[in-house]
């Protein structure tokens, strides 16, 4: 039997089903998942573990969606005050700043239900919403208590109440009607990013390169020879570029400044010269092209090492996980053909070889990047 890999992080506590054989620490960074239903927004993932099971031959990312940070982020603090009696509600208190004693400008009242919590009441003062306090407390309850929350929506609330709770990236609670987590969702492996989407460098291309390359003399001939005009531009337009030229012939290409920005969200550093991983607005991976550092403008490659610089580790973990599906198809293969154990201790080295194997690949990036600025002043 072949080793089947679901490339995919599964987001909350579960883990396969059958005897695991051996779990991997993979990443101890804190990763970014574009959120579908908000363009442009993302949210925060922390990777468990890459969990084995020789019995179905499934091999899981184990991972959970972190805490919002919004709030504590300016300053806000969380106490929990357990009820006085049996009977009695818990309540989680917020304040401004790490002085308990100062009245608190949050509170959530509830109770524990069987194998969920409900919610009594919750209060945030005025001059302090909108500041993901009330989600925030919601969070530490249930990481206090190891319950979470039922649903409400569709029960009778206040607007505020009711919009709250049908947020579609709410970070809490589970869903009465299906009783599954809502933030247990499913992945690919190349949708993580090493940082929020906010943060990733927009990719802007050469223009001027990119008409003296090869690629672009290419699709210059096939624009003019009438071959596959369609193809040659479209190669531009994925870079973002436009063509230009006169009476109807294509001389060269320029950037197109209404074109959507490409965002790098990662680094391959194969066997072959290291490429860029670019994402759409959205977050999600862009497979169309993945173009050397070279390819870019002076500026934005400047941007792209700077980020790198910054999440030089977080990276080179990505780049290692790359070779877990390899690595487990032999694994699988010695188990089934030759009815012999396997060591996954080699798994184990094989992502230690791979991540000194990136990060040198990209320090020596960021060294000859300072020589040759060193070397222009």
């Amino acid at each position: 039997m072949d080793v089947y890999l679901n490339r995919t992080l599964e987001l909350g506590q579960k883990v396969p089903y059958g005897a695991s054989d051996f779990r991997l620490q993979v990443s101890q960074h804190t990763y970014h998942v574009g959120n579908p239903s908000r363009s442009g927004a993302s949210f925060p993932v922390k990777l468990k573990a890459a969990v084995y099971c020789g019995e179905t031959e499934v091999l899981n990312l184990v991972a959970e969606v972190q805490p919002a940070t919004k709030a504590q982020d300016m300053g806000y603090r969380f106490k929990y005050q357990a009820g006085i009696g049996p009977h009695e509600p818990d309540h989680i208190l917020a304040y401004m700043g790490s002085n308990p004693q100062a009245d608190p400008v949050g509170e959530l009242t509830f109770t524990a239900v069987g194998a969920y919590l409900q919610d009594e009441d919750v209060q945030v003062a005025y001059e302090h919403q909108r500041r993901g306090i009330a989600t925030a407390m919601y969070q530490q309850a249930e990481a206090l208590t190891g319950k979470q929350f039922l649903s409400r929506a569709g029960d009778v609330l206040t607007v505020d109440g009711a919009a709250f709770w049908a947020s579609p990236d709410r970070p809490f609670g589970v869903d009465a009607l299906y009783s599954q987590p809502r933030r247990l969702l499913w992945i690919n492996l190349a949708d993580l990013m090493a940082a929020p989407l906010k943060e990733l460098p927009k990719v802007v291309f050469d223009a001027d390169r990119f008409t003296r390359s090869a690629t672009g003399q290419r699709c210059i001939e096939m624009a003019n020879e009438g071959a596959g005009p369609r193809v040659g531009l479209q190669e531009a337009r994925i870079r973002g570029l436009v063509a230009r030229g006169n009476e109807g012939r294509v001389e060269s290409f320029v950037t197109d400044p209404h074109a959507a920005p490409k965002l790098m969200r990662s680094v391959s550093c194969g066997d072959t010269p290291p490429t860029l991983a670019l994402s759409n607005p959205r977050g999600l991976p862009d497979p169309s092209i993945a173009p050397p550092l070279a390819a870019l403008t002076e500026d934005s490659r400047e941007e792209v090492l700077q980020f790198i610089g910054r999440h030089l580790h977080a990276i080179a973990d990505l780049n290692a996980m790359e070779v877990l599906h390899p690595r487990l198809r032999a694994l699988s293969r010695q188990r089934q053909v030759h009815h012999e154990p396997g060591d996954p201790g080699t798994i184990e080295r094989a992502l230690e070889v791979r991540r000194v194997q990136c990060i040198s690949v990209m320090t020596n990036m960021l060294e000859v990047e300072a020589e040759f600025r060193a070397s222009q002043m």
